[in-house]
């Protein structure tokens, strides 16, 4: 077994949706031998953003958009040792949105880009969802649940890869 921190699994959720991601998503990751501590975005703080290997993000869909408290997260830990600080973690997104159209891919896409623009370790999976799972409301439970059970397994591969 590995550190407490192997991955931190940050995230917001306004209907249950996006929430109902993490537990699928963190099995997937303890079933890769890594262990993930997750938080509320209300409730990380930076030291557990720095000692994680890796950061899994979950964030609403707001106007096509990332949920507010995190960018605001992101946003003021870009003010604390920026740049440089989250370089070479794994970085990924997931995402929960209202229907198709709904802005659910652009909201995982500007989710990237801030992983990115800390200089994390983004790898996409050419098997499943491509950027992250997508959670919508006429998502069937059972395929929400597996492509995030997927996408922990993978997450926790790449850490392992990139750590061990």
């Amino acid at each position: 077994m590995q550190n407490q921190n192997d991955l931190l699994i940050i995230y917001n959720s306004k209907n249950g949706r996006t929430e109902r991601m993490v537990e699928p998503i963190h099995q997937g990751i303890r079933e890769s031998g890594l262990e993930a501590t997750v938080r509320l975005v209300s409730d990380v703080r930076w030291e557990e953003m720095l000692s994680a290997k890796g950061i899994i993000v979950g964030t609403p869909v707001r106007f096509g958009g990332i949920d507010w408290e995190i960018k605001r997260l992101f946003d003021v830990t870009a003010h604390q040792d920026y740049p440089g600080p989250l370089s070479g973690k794994v970085g990924g997104a997931f995402t929960a949105g209202a229907s198709p159209g709904s802005g659910a891919e652009l909201a995982l896409l500007s989710m990237l880009h801030v992983l990115l623009n800390h200089g994390m370790v983004i790898q996409g999976n050419a098997f499943s969802s491509h950027y992250g799972p997508i959670a919508l409301s006429e998502s069937s439970e059972d395929s929400v649940v597996s492509k995030c059970y997927e996408w922990g397994q993978h997450w926790g591969r790449l850490v392992r890869k990139l750590h061990d």
